[in-house]
């Protein structure tokens, strides 16, 4: 929540210390510094709820069809679910803490596989080197959709999940024409 609202950078010991009803020295039994508790924070929230919506997806999948899409709604609805935690994600992907930009990197990388892993099997094309950028892509545009659900409210999530979709099945249509970006 602390990170959610101020970013991990600029988080202290003390306020942390004092949101959890800790003494600032009981911190230290279980992390050896703020670094490790933002590691452990991706480990242990960021990542299981990533992998959730791949897994969510892939129960979905023969409602909508399509993977990317089916992704796209579980993490819209996880946006809604835990907006604190989608705040930290987005914020720490791109944030001042390598260490937190290359493991949420790696978390988000199973998303990427997982389309990637779908436009393949959808266009019947196993080499396509302009695959890794198609997969990159959606998710870059979930997790701004994401970013313009939060800002906007749960109220405009039919809006924006609408145009989601609309953007994935252009870029998904045109991955699937230009055979494999030859």
């Amino acid at each position: 929540r602390l990170a959610a609202a101020h970013g991990f950078v600029s988080l202290g010991l003390r306020e942390v210390s004092r949101a959890a009803d800790i003494a600032p020295t009981s911190f230290y039994r279980h992390f050896a510094d703020m670094e490790e508790l933002g590691r452990e924070l991706i480990e242990s929230l960021a990542g299981p709820f990533i992998a959730d919506w791949i897994a969510s997806a892939r129960a979905n999948l023969p409602k909508t069809g399509n993977l990317a899409l089916s992704v796209a709604n579980r993490a819209l609805a996880s946006a809604v679910e835990d907006p604190e935690l989608m705040r930290f994600i987005l914020a720490e992907r791109v944030g001042a803490i390598p260490a937190f930009r290359d493991a949420l990197a790696a978390k988000l990388s199973s998303v990427s596989a997982a389309v990637a892993d779908s436009v393949t099997a959808e266009t019947s094309s196993p080499t396509r080197p302009d695959l890794p950028a198609v997969a990159h892509a959606v998710v870059v545009l979930i997790l701004g959709a994401c970013g313009d659900l939060l800002d906007a409210g749960a109220a405009r999530a039919p809006l924006i999940s609408e145009g989601l979709a609309a953007q994935l099945r252009l870029l998904l249509a045109g991955a699937a024409r230009s055979n494999g970006g030859k």
